[in-house]
């Protein structure tokens, strides 16, 4: 499985993203990504609700310091 990683100016920086400008940095964790083993938030939700299809969860970035590493994003 192959999977491609922003990094961190296409996430926060002058090179952002159209997808992170549309939705901003906070997204809903699938039941697909926490099979994959990603983590859910039970305190953290998109749009401030409480409803389980929309917990967040920390997502992957690729770090400024080295290209073969990853870091997690809260």
């Amino acid at each position: 499985m192959n999977f491609t990683f922003l990094d961190v100016n296409q996430i926060f920086g002058d090179n952002k993203s159209e997808i992170m400008n549309i939705y901003g940095t906070k997204a809903a964790i699938t039941d697909f990504l926490i099979l994959l083993g990603g983590y859910v938030s039970d305190s953290f939700h998109v749009n401030n609700d409480n409803e389980l299809k929309n917990r967040t969860g920390y997502w992957w970035t690729k770090t400024p310091y080295n290209s073969n590493c990853a870091r997690a994003v809260s």
